[in-house]
C-alpha cells in the first residue's frame, strides 16, 4: 500500500465512515473511487491501525456528522454498548458556529429524579426538566450514553461518535406532520437508559503543547475516540502514528506533506490519513480537529 491515500469530504456532508447506508470515497490518486469499506477489506490494519483492526475488524469504529440545525432537533438519549448489544453511542459535539444566544439541551436539571421526569413526560412538560445551556463556536460537549440531549436551532455541530445510530427519542417539541401525526417516541427504552446522576459539565480543552509553530488543546480523551484541536501557525510535525487520523479543517488552509506526496487541506474539508502514513508535516495557518483512536 502506498502512502498516497487520503479521503476528502466537504464540511456539510457526511464524513469518513463505514456503513451500509453510506460510505466515503477516495477522491484522488491511484485509489480514486474506492469506498472506505473496500479499503478496510483490502488493507486492514495498514489502514486503521493494528489495535483498531484487532478490536473492530472491518467495521469502521467511528461515525462523523456535520449537523446544521435550522430548527430544534428532538430531545433524545443513546444507550451504552451493554444495553444495545454492542450498538451503544457515546459522542462529542464540537460547536463550529452558532447564532447569537444559541442553545443546546445538555442533560436534565440537577436533582431531577426519574419519578419527576416521568411525570413531566406524562404532563407533556418535558421542557421544564431539561438543562438548557449556551452554545458558542469553539465549545465542546461530551455526550456519553445515558445523557439526555438535543441540538437546538442556530447551531452548527461536528458530531464525532461511535459508529451507531441507536437513538431513543423522548420529545419532539410537539411537532406534527401534514396528517397531524407526531414522530414516534421511545419513552420506555429512554427511561431504561437515562443516567439521572450524569454531571452537566462541558469539556474544558486543556492545552498540552504551545510554541511558535503550533499549539494543541485536548478536546476529549475517551475509550471510544480521542480528539485534539491543533492550531497551526506555521508547521506541525506528527511522528507517532499508530491509528488512522481524521483531520477536519475548521479554519484556514495549508498542506499535508508525507513520504510520497502532498495533499492540500482547506476550510470545510475533512481528510482521512491511514495508519501506515508514518511521519507527516502540516504546513500553513489553520485550525484542525484531529480525531483518532487510542
Amino acid at each position: 500500500m502506498g502512502y498516497s491515500l487520503y479521503v476528502k469530504s466537504q464540511i456539510r456532508r457526511s464524513l469518513p465512515r463505514c456503513r451500509d447506508d453510506g460510505t466515503s470515497i477516495v477522491s484522488s490518486g491511484d485509489l480514486k473511487g474506492m469506498s472506505l469499506s473496500s479499503l478496510i477489506l483490502k488493507y486492514e490494519d495498514k489502514l486503521v491501525g493494528v489495535k483498531t483492526f484487532n478490536e473492530f475488524g472491518t467495521q469502521f469504529p467511528l461515525l462523523i456528522k456535520i449537523i446544521d440545525a435550522n430548527e430544534n432537533l428532538s430531545v433524545q438519549v443513546h444507550p451504552d454498548d451493554a444495553y444495545a448489544r454492542g450498538n451503544g453511542k457515546n459522542e462529542l459535539w464540537y460547536i463550529l458556529d452558532a447564532k447569537y444566544h444559541a442553545k443546546i439541551v445538555f442533560g436534565i436539571r440537577a436533582g431531577e429524579t426519574k419519578e419527576a421526569f416521568i411525570k413531566s413526560i406524562s404532563d407533556n412538560n418535558v421542557g421544564q426538566a431539561l438543562n438548557i445551556v449556551d452554545a458558542s463556536a469553539g465549545d465542546a460537549f461530551y455526550v456519553p450514553a445515558g445523557k439526555v440531549h438535543a441540538i437546538l436551532s442556530g447551531v452548527l455541530v461536528a458530531e464525532i461518535q461511535q459508529n451507531s445510530n441507536t437513538t431513543y427519542r423522548i420529545y419532539d417539541w410537539d411537532r406534527v406532520d401534514l396528517n397531524g401525526k407526531g414522530r414516534t417516541l421511545n419513552t420506555i427504552k429512554a427511561l431504561d437508559v437515562i443516567d439521572f446522576n450524569s454531571q452537566n459539565e462541558q469539556e474544558r480543552c486543556p492545552q498540552i503543547a504551545n510554541n511558535s509553530d503550533y499549539n494543541i488543546d485536548v478536546v476529549v480523551r475517551s475509550k471510544y475516540f480521542n480528539i485534539d484541536r491543533i492550531n497551526v501557525h506555521d508547521c506541525f510535525i506528527n511522528s507517532t502514528v499508530s491509528s488512522f487520523i481524521i483531520l477536519m479543517c475548521i479554519k484556514g488552509n495549508g498542506i499535508i506533506v508525507y513520504d510520497g506526496g502532498t495533499c492540500s487541506i482547506i476550510f470545510g474539508e475533512t481528510i482521512f490519513l491511514p495508519a501506515c502514513i508514518g511521519k507527516f508535516t502540516i504546513e500553513g495557518t489553520m485550525t484542525l480537529l484531529s480525531i483518532y483512536m487510542q
